[in-house]
C-alpha cells in the first residue's frame, strides 16, 4: 500500500479517470499496484497532467513564434524556454506520451492490443486535421504553401495523402502525430521485450539513439543540404519515448515526487543550469557543429529537454500547495484532453497564421494571436471536461444503486 498512499499524498482524492485525449490516465489502475485492494480508489497526479498541459500550450506558442519568426520578426517574441534553450516543447510531449504508455498501457491485460487501437485513433485525428487544413491551401501564396510543405498535397494531392496513410510524409505540425503514430506501432515490439527485461529495451533504445547520432553526423557532414529527416530522425526521437516508457512501467514518478519533497538542492541546482543555458543561447556561445539545430536529436538538445522537463518537476513539487489554484487546475484540464487540445491548436495556428500575414504582421497582432490560441485551447480542455462530467455522475448513480 506505500506505492497507493503515496499517490494520495501526491494528488487530490479524485477518482480514476481516463483521459479525454490520448485515452490515459495519470495514475495507474487499481489492479496495478501491487497489494492495492480492488475497492481502493488512486487519484490522478495533478502534476504529470500539468506538465502534459505546459507542454501542449508552449507548443502552440513555439508554433506561432515560428510563423513571426518566418514573416521576420526576430525579438519580443514570447520567452518560452524554447527561446533561452536548445530544445522544444515536443521533446516534452514525446516524453511525457512514452511514459503514459508505461504507466498505463503495460498495466492493462491486452497492453499491445490497447496501443494498436490508440495509434489508430491518432492515425484517424491526423486525416481529420489534414481535412480541416486542407481548404487553406487555397488561401495562400507560393511562399505560404512551401512553408506549411503544402506543394505535394496541392500538386498530387493522391500521392502526399497516399504518403501521409503510410506515415511517410505531412504537413508542417501534422508531422508530430505522425512521428507519435510510428512510435506507437512500434511499441509492440518493445512491449514484448519489456515484459522478458525492461533493462534490455531501455540499453537497445539507447545503443539506437548513439548508432543514430552517429549515423546524422556522417550523412549531413557529408552534404551541406542533408538532414535527419527520415529513419534517422526516427531511430534518435525513440530513445525519448522508450526509454520513458520502461521507467513509467516501474512508476518512477513516485520515488521522484518523494526525493523531490524533501530535497530542495536539486531545484537550485536545476535553476542554476537553465539560467547557465539561457546565457549560453542569448550570447551565441560557440559550439561543435554537430550540437547545432540542423543535426536533429542531438546530445545537448537531448540533455536539455531532461533539464526542462526536471525543472517542471521540482518547480510543481515545491510549489505543491497552488496545484489546486485556476491556473493549475487549467493547465491540468489540458493535459487530461491533450489530443482534442493538441488538435484544436494546430487548427488555431493555421487560421491564425494566415490571418496574421494578412493582418499587416506585426507585434500586436502576433500577440492577439498567441492568446487567442491559448484561449481556444482552454475552451476545448473546459468543454471536453464539461462534457465528460454528467456520463461520470451517471456511472457514479448506477454503481451507487
Amino acid at each position: 500500500m506505500d506505492d497507493d498512499r503515496a499517490i494520495l499524498r501526491s494528488g487530490s482524492r479524485q477518482p480514476r479517470e481516463q483521459d479525454g485525449g490520448l485515452g490515459i490516465s495519470s495514475a495507474p489502475p487499481h489492479n496495478a499496484a501491487p497489494g492495492t485492494s480492488p475497492g481502493a480508489v488512486i487519484a490522478r497526479e495533478p502534476r504529470i497532467d500539468i506538465l502534459r498541459g505546459c507542454a501542449l500550450l508552449t507548443i502552440v506558442i513555439n508554433h506561432l513564434s515560428q510563423v513571426a519568426e518566418a514573416g521576420g520578426l526576430t525579438s519580443g517574441l514570447f520567452p518560452t524556454p524554447t527561446r533561452y534553450g536548445y530544445s522544444t516543447a515536443a521533446e516534452l510531449f514525446v516524453i511525457l506520451s512514452g511514459y503514459m504508455v508505461g504507466l498505463v498501457y503495460l498495466a492493462r491485460p491486452q497492453p499491445i492490443l490497447a496501443v494498436l487501437k490508440r495509434a489508430a485513433t491518432l492515425w484517424l485525428y491526423n486525416f481529420a486535421l489534414l481535412a480541416a487544413v486542407f481548404p487553406l491551401a487555397f488561401l495562400m501564396s507560393a511562399i505560404e504553401l512551401d512553408f506549411w510543405r503544402f506543394n505535394d498535397l496541392v500538386n498530387d494531392p493522391l500521392n502526399a495523402i497516399v504518403r501521409m496513410g503510410a506515415l511517410q510524409q505531412a504537413p508542417r505540425l501534422l508531422d508530430i502525430l505522425l512521428l507519435y503514430v510510428t512510435l506507437m506501432l512500434i511499441a509492440p515490439l518493445a512491449i514484448v521485450i519489456h515484459a522478458r527485461s525492461p533493462r534490455v529495451v531501455i540499453a537497445a533504445s539507447a545503443t539506437i539513439y548513439v548508432v543514430a547520432q552517429i549515423l546524422t553526423i556522417k550523412r549531413i557532414d557529408g552534404s551541406p543540404t542533408a538532414t535527419d529527416d527520415g529513419i534517422l530522425k526516427l531511430l534518435s526521437w525513440q530513445v525519448i519515448f522508450f526509454v520513458p516508457m520502461a521507467l513509467g512501467a516501474r512508476r518512477l514518478h513516485l520515488a521522484l515526487f518523494r526525493w523531490l519533497e524533501t530535497h530542495r538542492t536539486p531545484l537550485v541546482l536545476f535553476v542554476f543550469l537553465f539560467l547557465a543555458g539561457a546565457l549560453l543561447k542569448t550570447w551565441e556561445a560557440p559550439a561543435p557543429e554537430w550540437l547545432t539545430p540542423r543535426y536533429g536529436l542531438h546530445l545537448l538538445r537531448l540533455g536539455h529537454a531532461i533539464l526542462v522537463l526536471m525543472l517542471y518537476t521540482a518547480l510543481l513539487t515545491a510549489a505543491r500547495r497552488l496545484l489546486h489554484t485556476p491556473p493549475a487546475r487549467m493547465l491540468a484540464t489540458i493535459g487530461r484532453h491533450s489530443l482534442d487540445c493538441f488538435a484544436a491548436g494546430v487548427l488555431a495556428t493555421y487560421v491564425l497564421a494566415l490571418t496574421w500575414d494578412r493582418a499587416g504582421g506585426g507585434h500586436l497582432v502576433y500577440y492577439l494571436s498567441v492568446l487567442t490560441a491559448v484561449t481556444l485551447t482552454a475552451l476545448v480542455a473546459w468543454w471536453r471536461e464539461s462534457a465528460r462530467k454528467p456520463r461520470h455522475r451517471h456511472r457514479a448513480t448506477d454503481n451507487r444503486t
